[in-house]
């Protein structure tokens, strides 16, 4: 299902987002001795080669908004934020010159929360973290956050019956699973044109737009909100990413800002192709600064305006190797 482009978000009645997660900024924190990140109030994209700490952003953003009022938040960030040794360490950059780091998250000129990790114990390395109180009230609180693609951390939405909301953006997921969340006999099953089937037995891609059209049926992604999609590619073949940019970028133009991480070239260039004049869409590329020992980012409202993109390059290196096959064979004939 197509969406109509819209050359000016006045005349289309979008509304203009005028609070939202502006910058982010970390300080030895996880993979991040020094960074700071712009945000757009609409779709964000991250991209980058691995292990430049494009998940990590969206766990520590997530962390970071969805923190309740405590002395100590080191069990919420660490049930978030999980390591394979479970241990807490990895939330203090390791090359950090002081046993401290901080994550800041602000809108315009204004700070909402900051928090402190700081070393307690050296000897098994515990993290404690803590938020440093502004003294000013909060100019902006999100009305939700969800993160995607975790099934596990969004488990009320089942304690829930889908509602019978209906909405142009609704039919859009809705056509995509395509199908419709339903309960039956106590559980959610998928129905569509072919019959019903049970939700452990359906694709996870489709599993994925069944959460997002409950969520939506259910009045929980309103503007304001926020939606976290950590490598959607790992779900979403090449034919159906297209579709979901296209859901994204309705969601963005809607008032809910999104930030997605990904590596997929598809997505990078569906999201270039149908992103409309006056979207507020930023490209943000992660990758290491050997320099300086860290990691860096780049941002630009066009893909073609990042300088650096391994996705892209894959892609150029893929094209090259098969002509000069194609060339081989042609002159060893």
């Amino acid at each position: 299902m197509k969406m109509n482009p819209i050359k000016d978000r006045k005349q289309a009645g979008i509304p203009e987002c005028k609070g939202f997660l502006k910058t982010v900024s970390l300080r030895g924190f996880g993979a991040f001795s020094e960074l700071t990140l712009d945000l757009s109030a609409g779709l964000n994209v991250l991209t980058g080669m691995n292990g430049t700490g494009k998940s990590h952003f969206l766990q520590f953003v997530r962390a970071g908004l969805t923190a309740p009022a405590a002395r100590d938040l080191s069990r919420h960030f660490s049930g978030l934020l999980t390591s394979p040794e479970g241990s807490s360490s990895f939330l203090l950059h390791r090359l950090s010159a002081v046993a401290e780091g901080r994550l800041k998250l602000s809108e315009e000129k204004k700070v909402l929360r900051t928090f402190v990790a700081e070393k307690v114990r050296k000897k098994d390395v515990e993290i404690r973290i803590k938020e440093e109180a502004t003294g000013e009230p909060v100019p902006f609180q999100p009305k939700s956050v969800f993160f995607f693609p975790s099934e596990k951390d969004i488990p009320d939405l089942f304690s829930e019956k889908p509602g019978a909301y209906r909405s142009r953006f609704v039919r859009l997921v809705e056509k995509t699973m395509p199908g419709r969340v339903c309960r039956r006999n106590g559980s959610f099953w998928i129905k569509n044109a072919r019959g019903w089937s049970p939700w452990a037995q359906v694709t996870p891609a489709t599993r994925q737009l069944g959460l997002l059209s409950l969520i939506l049926r259910q009045g929980r992604l309103i503007p304001g909100s926020v939606l976290l999609w950590d490598s959607p590619e790992g779900m979403f073949g090449p034919l159906l990413m297209g579709e979901l940019v296209e859901i994204l970028l309705f969601l963005s133009r809607s008032g809910v800002q999104v930030l997605v991480a990904t590596r997929d070239y598809v997505f990078l260039k569906e999201t270039d192709l149908r992103q409309a004049n006056g979207d507020a869409v930023l490209y943000h590329c992660f990758y290491r600064n050997d320099r300086l020992d860290r990691i860096d980012a780049e941002s630009s409202s066009s893909l073609s305006g990042l300088s650096r993109n391994p996705a892209s390059d894959a892609l150029r290196s893929l094209f090259d190797r098969d002509i000069d096959r194609a060339m081989d064979k042609r002159w060893s004939l």
